[in-house]
């Protein structure tokens, strides 16, 4: 009888299971689920913050006036454009930092010790930083361009340069983490691979293209998802290196959201707007995946 009572009060793998997973789902839930919740009641309403906070159910108005809004459909293309260089610009870097490290040469750990702290600097950090190089009046390359006798400014904050600058930012701050993540790849690949392929006489793009790049599809698609991502709802390194300037020319969404909300105190249109950034992240990922992940996953 006792025997049956102690089997009863076990656990089974599932129910544990669910017993340890219950801290993150609550987790989630807070501060995930109900700010999510909280923004789409708030995207339906007027809300207005002199003489005491108000709410005014209005439908779906405000997310037809964020479509009749020139700003977003600007903001939605810029925020378009500096996230694919910066997912061009962040892959490339990865790999070719990952394909040099993967070789022996002296000081080898030193410099992996090295490429990483990009990714440990705050975006923030990153923002000051990159504003400075970029600075036509005290910039890096204005200084450089001196030294060689010159006597222009070199202003890559300009109207025809700031999202070439915004990406190229953005993409040293994340290619070391994709460099890493991928040179842990190229670790897993066999070395009588390349031997039979200098057995085969294979140059070196062809040892690349059918040796080292197959293992790395799928590493690559990821970082990829993961960069579109990140580079869509990146605003704090905007806010620091641009303030979404000259102009609008380098506002994104982000910025767009943060100014309704945060500036013009349009909380119900700034909350809108974020659903349809939402949707925009959402979507690019899935279409992603169905025009690449499926096949890397075959």
């Amino acid at each position: 009888m006792s025997s049956k009572t102690k089997k009863n009060t076990e656990l089974s793998d599932l129910n544990f299971a669910l017993l340890m997973a219950l801290p993150v789902i609550f987790f989630l839930l807070f501060v995930v689920i109900y700010p999510l919740g909280y923004a789409l009641w708030m995207s339906m309403h007027k809300v207005s913050m002199f003489g005491g906070l108000k709410f005014k159910f209005i439908g779906l108005t405000n997310y037809y006036k964020v479509l009749a809004n020139e700003k977003f459909w600007d903001a939605a293309f810029v925020s378009i454009r500096f996230t694919l260089e910066s997912t061009i610009l962040t892959i490339f870097l990865g790999l070719i930092i990952a394909l040099i490290l993967s070789k022996e040469f002296k000081y080898k750990t030193l410099i992996r010790s090295l490429i990483i702290i990009p990714w440990s600097i705050s975006l923030y950090g990153c923002g000051i930083m990159w504003a400075q190089i970029g600075r036509g009046q005290t910039g890096f390359f204005t200084a450089i361009y001196h030294l060689f006798g010159g006597e222009d400014k070199v202003n890559l904050i300009s109207r025809s340069n700031v999202i070439e600058l915004l990406a190229l930012g953005n993409a040293w701050n994340l290619s070391p983490l994709v460099a890493f993540f991928l040179l842990s790849n190229i670790s897993t690949i066999p070395r009588r691979l390349y031997d039979l392929a200098d057995i085969d006489q294979m140059s070196n793009f062809k040892k690349f293209w059918h040796v080292t790049f197959p293992p790395l599809r799928f590493t690559i698609f990821v970082f990829t998802c993961i960069t579109i991502v990140m580079s869509l709802k990146l605003h704090d390194f905007i806010f620091t290196l641009s303030q979404g300037g000259p102009g609008r020319i380098s506002s994104t969404l982000t910025y767009e959201i943060y100014k309704l909300s945060f500036k013009n105190m349009q909380l119900g249109l700034g909350s809108a707007m974020s659903f349809y950034l939402l949707f925009l992240i959402v979507g690019s990922t899935l279409m992603l995946y169905w025009l690449w992940g499926r096949r890397v996953e075959k």
